[in-house]
């Protein structure tokens, strides 16, 4: 049949292949940048204050943030929630009640008996 496309299953990683790849990336990360170790302190000291001043500055920016950020993504978590049908609702709806009246006749027994048993032992 022309025009379908073939889904081909791609073969699952052996634990032996990703540790290989894993070690390959470790060695590609330490040749890359050296140690800043050599270099001398007045270096890494006006490399930590400029980090510090950036990073008091984000969290006075942050601050700002968090309030708009919220909405945009309480809305994508909204889109991800699997809404009930009107069917599933309705049911769901009158199972609640019908637990809410049972849960009700059941507390004013208990009271009816609890009340009774009141006047009789503590009041006679």
């Amino acid at each position: 049949m022309p025009g379908k496309k073939v889904l081909v299953r791609k073969q699952a990683e052996t634990v032996r292949e990703r540790a290989e790849k894993l070690t390959a990336k470790q060695e590609k990360v330490s040749k890359q940048k050296p140690s800043k170790v050599n270099r001398p302190l007045s270096i890494l000291r006006s490399v930590t204050k400029k980090r510090a001043d950036t990073r008091t500055n984000a969290k006075k920016t942050k601050r700002f943030r968090i309030i708009p950020r919220f909405f945009p993504e309480a809305w994508s978590e909204l889109r991800l929630v699997t809404w009930p049908t009107k069917k599933e609702a309705a049911r769901l709806t009158g199972a609640v009640i019908i637990f809410a009246a049972f849960f009700a006749v059941f507390i004013q027994l208990l009271d009816l008996v609890f009340n009774k048993l009141v006047k009789e032992i503590f009041l006679k």
